[in-house]
C-alpha cells in the first residue's frame, strides 16, 4: 500500500464523517476555481501537466501530495473520496479491480470514485463504504458504574448527643471549691512576692566589675572550667583598723559539689599585686604590698587581680561583706543556729559561745566574730573561718521554710542584706544561694580547711615601719596546685592538720607535773621607775606598741622609742644588753609569757617586743619572792575525757 493510498483512505474517513453532519443541513455549494498545480512525479524524473479540473489535495496543516490530485467537484455535488491517483513513471502498473456496486444515498448523491487504470480499488473508498445510515436519535440514559470501581458509600457521621443535666453541686463541694480557689490564689500572690522581692533585692546589691578570668595569671584553665571559686571578703572586722581588719576566704568547690577547699590569707600577707583597674577606671600599676592594701588602696578588681597571682585559680565569684551589718542582719532573722566546734579559730573570738549547737543572736554574732586577745591571730586566719561560718549560717536561715513563710522577716533581712553585700556583675543571688548551701550540707572531710603556710611573721622592709607576713612560696605553691587539680589539700597538710589535733587532745588530757620543791628565782630588786623600754610591735595588729607602752606608763616604767620590730618573732621577748639583766627581770615579772632574751646589739637598752601571745601588763612588787607572787594552785586533777561535739 502506497503512502497515496493510505492518504486517500484518510480523506475518506474525513468524508464519511462530514457527509453524516451535512445529511441534515445541505451547505452552500463553494465557488470553482480553475487552477492549473503541477505535479511532481515520486521519482523526480518526469514532469507532466494537470488538467484544468484538477486542484490538489490539500489538508490542514499538511502540504500538497505529490499525485494525489482530484478533480475538482462539479457546481451542486458534495465532495467525496480522493480519486486514486493515476500509475506514475518508474511503477509497475496496478492490475485494475472491479468497481463496487453503488449505495443508494438518502439525500445528495456523491460523484463516483476515479478508478485509475491499473490500480486495484482502494479500500474504503466506494461510497458504499462512507455513506452514513440514518439512525434514529435518543437519548442516553445514565451510565451504569463500572464492577468494582464503585465508591462504598461514607459511614454515617454520628453527632454528639447533648449531656443531660447535671445535678448542681452539693453545699460542701461548693465550699470545697472555693476554699481550693482561694489557696491557689493566695499561692500565686506569694509567689509573685518571693520574685518581685527577689528581683528587686538583686537591682539593689552593689555590684562592681571586678572579675578577670581570662587574665595570665590562671593556670591550668581547662581544669578549673568545671569548678567554681569564690573570694569571700570580710571588711570592718570589730575592733580592727587598717589590714585587720579585712578578712578574706578563698573557697573552691568540686564540680560534682561533694567536697570543698577553703583557704584563709593572711591579711598582711606580702603579694605581688599585678596591673589592674580601680573603681573610678584608672590603671593602677604592679606593686608589692600587704594582701588587704590591694583591697583597700586599689578595690575589689585588684585583689581578685592579687588572688589569681598568688594562687593561679580563676576567681569565678566575688562576694563583698561589710561584717559590721552582719549582726543586723541575724536579728531580722531571729537569731540563726551555729555549731560552734572547739578549735584555734573558735578559741580566739571575743566571746566564744559553748561547743555544740548554739543559737546566736546579733549581740552573740558580734562577740564571736570580734578577736580575742590583741596579737594571737597575725595571719588573719581565725577570724576569716570565723566570718565564714557566721555568714553560711545566716544564709542558711535565710533560705530556711520559717523565713520563706514569713514576708516581714523576709524583706527586713533582704533589705538589710541589700546594703551590707558587694557582689560582681555576673554573681547573682542564686549562686550565693547555692555557696551557703553546699558549705551548709558538706560537714567533715568533705570541707578542709587550711591557711597560707607562712617563713616569717613580723617582718619589716627597710624604709618602712609596717610588718607583713612572708608566705613560704614552695609550699604554698603546692598548696594551689593541689586544689586546682583536684579541689582537695595537699596530702602533707592534711597529716600536720591530724598530728596537732592529735598533740592538742592529749595535751588537754594529761594530767599535769606535781610542782616541783625548788627555791625559785631570786627576787626583783630594780623598781619599775629605773627600767626604760623600748616597745616594738612584732604583731600585725596596728598600734599595739602605742598600747602596751600606755600599760608600762601607767605601771610606773619609762618608754623610751615606740615602732614596730624589724624581724621575726614567735613569741614575745624582752631584749637587754650588758649589765641591764635586773631591769630586764622586773619588765618580763611585768609582762606574762614573756622570754628574757641576752643581746650584745643594743647597748645597755631594754627593749620588749611584742609577739603572739601578749596578753596584757600587771603590777610588780620589789623585794618579794617570787614564790610570794606566784598563788598557789589546786591539787591537780585527772580531767575527765572529753566527749566528741556533734551537731
Amino acid at each position: 500500500m502506497t503512502v497515496e493510498q493510505l492518504l486517500a483512505r484518510q480523506g475518506d474517513a474525513v468524508g464519511r464523517r462530514r457527509a453524516t453532519r451535512r445529511a441534515a443541513e445541505p451547505r452552500p455549494e463553494p465557488e470553482v476555481r480553475d487552477r492549473r498545480v503541477p505535479v511532481a512525479s515520486a521519482l523526480g524524473a518526469t514532469r507532466r501537466d494537470s488538467r484544468p479540473d484538477e486542484v490538489p489535495a490539500v489538508r490542514a496543516g499538511l502540504p500538497p501530495v505529490p499525485g494525489a490530485a482530484r478533480p475538482a467537484p462539479e457546481v451542486g455535488a458534495r465532495p467525496g473520496p480522493p480519486p486514486v491517483p493515476a500509475a506514475q513513471a518508474g511503477l509497475p502498473p496496478v492490475p485494475a479491480a472491479p468497481a463496487a456496486p453503488p449505495v443508494a444515498q438518502p439525500s445528495v448523491q456523491p460523484a463516483p470514485p476515479t478508478v485509475q487504470p491499473g490500480l486495484p480499488p482502494v479500500p474504503g473508498s466506494g461510497a458504499s463504504l462512507w455513506a452514513p445510515a440514518e439512525r434514529p436519535t435518543r437519548r442516553s440514559g445514565p451510565i451504569p458504574p463500572l464492577p468494582g470501581l464503585a465508591v462504598p458509600p461514607a459511614p454515617p457521621v454520628e453527632r454528639p448527643r447533648r449531656a443531660k443535666d447535671r445535678p448542681p453541686p452539693s453545699p460542701g463541694r461548693r465550699r470545697a471549691m472555693r476554699v481550693a480557689t482561694a489557696l491557689v490564689a493566695l499561692l500565686g500572690v506569694v509567689v509573685l512576692y518571693h520574685l518581685a522581692l527577689y528581683f528587686y533585692v538583686d537591682q539593689r546589691i552593689d555590684r562592681v566589675d571586678a572579675l578577670a578570668t581570662d587574665g595570665p595569671e590562671v593556670l591550668a584553665a581547662e581544669l578549673q572550667d568545671a569548678a567554681d571559686t569564690y573570694l569571700v571578703v570580710g571588711s570592718g572586722v570589730p575592733g580592727q583598723t587598717g589590714a585587720a581588719s579585712v578578712a578574706t576566704l578563698v573557697a573552691s568547690v568540686s564540680p560534682d559539689g561533694d567536697r570543698a577547699v577553703l583557704i584563709s590569707v593572711p591579711p598582711t600577707a606580702m603579694v605581688d599585686t599585678p596591673v589592674c583597674r580601680t573603681p573610678d577606671g584608672d590603671l593602677r600599676n604592679p606593686v608589692t604590698e600587704a594582701f588587704a592594701s590591694s583591697l583597700l588602696d586599689g578595690g575589689p578588681a585588684c585583689m581578685v587581680r592579687a588572688v589569681q597571682q598568688l594562687s593561679g585559680l580563676r576567681i569565678d565569684h566575688y562576694l563583698g561583706v561589710d561584717l559590721a551589718g552582719l549582726p543586723p542582719m541575724v536579728d531580722a532573722l531571729g537569731g540563726i543556729p551555729v555549731c560552734i566546734i572547739p578549735s584555734q579559730a573558735t578559741a580566739a573570738a571575743a566571746e566564744p559561745p559553748p561547743a555544740g549547737p548554739s543559737e546566736l543572736s546579733g549581740e552573740a554574732a558580734a562577740g564571736f566574730l570580734a578577736p580575742g586577745d590583741a596579737g594571737t591571730d597575725v595571719t588573719g586566719a581565725a577570724v576569716a573561718e570565723r566570718a565564714q561560718r557566721l555568714l553560711t549560717s545566716t544564709l542558711r536561715g535565710a533560705l530556711s521554710t520559717d523565713t520563706l513563710l514569713n514576708p516581714v522577716a523576709l524583706a527586713t533581712f533582704l533589705n538589710r542584706a541589700s546594703n551590707s553585700l558587694t557582689v560582681d556583675e555576673q554573681t547573682t543571688l542564686g549562686d550565693l544561694r547555692v555557696l551557703a548551701s553546699t558549705l551548709g550540707d558538706l560537714s567533715g572531710d568533705a570541707v578542709q580547711r587550711a591557711g597560707l603556710p607562712v617563713a616569717q611573721v613580723g617582718y619589716v622592709p627597710v624604709g618602712t615601719d609596717e610588718a607583713y607576713v612572708v608566705l613560704d612560696r614552695q609550699a604554698t605553691r603546692s598548696l594551689f596546685d593541689e586544689v586546682i587539680d583536684g579541689t582537695r589539700l595537699p596530702a602533707d597538710v592534711v597529716e600536720a592538720q591530724r598530728a596537732a589535733q592529735v598533740a592538742a587532745s592529749q595535751a588537754a588530757e594529761a594530767p599535769e607535773p606535781a610542782a616541783e620543791e625548788a627555791a625559785g628565782p631570786a627576787p626583783l630588786v630594780t623598781a619599775p621607775g629605773e627600767v626604760t623600754v623600748d616597745v616594738l610591735n612584732g604583731t600585725a595588729t596596728t598600734g599595739l606598741a602605742s598600747t602596751v607602752a600606755d600599760a608600762l606608763r601607767a605601771q610606773g616604767f619609762g618608754v623610751g622609742t615606740v615602732g614596730n620590730e624589724a624581724g621575726t618573732v614567735n613569741e614575745t621577748v624582752v631584749r637587754f644588753g650588758p649589765g641591764a639583766e635586773e631591769q630586764a627581770r622586773t619588765l618580763a615579772a611585768a609582762v606574762p609569757n614573756s622570754v628574757l632574751r641576752p643581746s650584745d646589739a643594743i647597748g645597755a637598752a631594754v627593749q620588749l617586743v611584742i609577739g603572739p601571745g601578749y596578753s596584757t601588763v600587771v603590777p610588780v612588787q620589789v623585794g618579794a619572792p617570787a614564790g610570794a607572787e606566784v598563788a598557789p594552785e589546786p591539787a591537780a586533777v585527772e580531767p575527765e575525757p572529753a566527749e566528741p561535739v556533734s551537731c
